[in-house]
């Protein structure tokens, strides 16, 4: 069953990574998506926290949108805790499970086209991030439409981040420095830690509360 398993994962990594080093333009595409398409994700964040600040003209002035507007900020400060937790849960899983990289296992059957170190290639840090943020984009989007906030941007800002998650573990196995199942175990932890730090919202919401105040005292939020 293992056995099966792992030839899977090395036959999709082959289908998917054959194609680098021969197609100039996808490969300038993929490089990209794969080191710096991630950035895109915390400002998909930024603009939407900025969306449902006190200042902007998606919010109206009454007492419902201000209650609607400091859930929505609730909600994205919490992608950051779930990037953490989703992180962690990286760390210990590379602990636990070390696998060399495709680069170091096949050296003679990857196309690399990207620098990287020879460290534990399971799971995917990058996509554990990027589904971290993305999770909670969608149910801050979902949130945020439900309290008629910023709807339409809030739907178009989860639904890019989506695409950008998914985009960013492709490129990571078409560059040759994860396998399919890397990318995968990534994003599982990715939308796991979210949905952690979304659960621990009741516990959070008090100590972000105040703070979230304090930034819209001075337009931040």
């Amino acid at each position: 069953m293992v056995q099966d398993l792992l030839s899977v994962n090395w036959n999709l990594f082959e289908d998917i990574n054959q194609p680098a080093g021969h197609e100039g333009l996808l490969d300038s595409i993929m490089v990209f998506a794969a080191n710096d398409l991630i950035f895109l994700l915390p400002l998909l964040l930024l603009v939407l926290w900025f969306a449902v600040a006190r200042w902007s003209p998606l919010v109206s002035r009454d007492s419902q949108s201000d209650a609607a507007r400091l859930e929505g900020h609730i909600v994205l400060a919490l992608a950051v805790v779930g990037v953490v937790i989703a992180l962690g849960i990286n760390v210990l899983l590379g602990h636990l499970i070390f696998e060399p990289r495709p680069f170091i296992s096949h050296p003679t059957l990857v196309h690399k086209l990207i620098f990287h170190a020879a460290d534990a290639s399971f799971p995917s840090d990058h996509s554990a991030a990027a589904f971290a943020l993305a999770t909670v984009l969608l149910v801050s989007a979902r949130t945020i439409a439900q309290r008629d906030i910023a709807r339409w941007l809030a739907a178009i800002i989860a639904l890019l981040g989506l695409l950008a998650a998914v985009t960013i573990a492709f490129a990571r196995v078409y560059v040759g420095v994860h396998y399919p199942g890397d990318v995968l175990g990534g994003a599982i932890c990715g939308i796991l830690g979210g949905l952690i730090a979304l659960a621990l919202r009741p516990l959070l919401a008090p100590l972000l509360t105040p703070i979230i105040r304090a930034l819209g005292q001075i337009g931040l939020a």
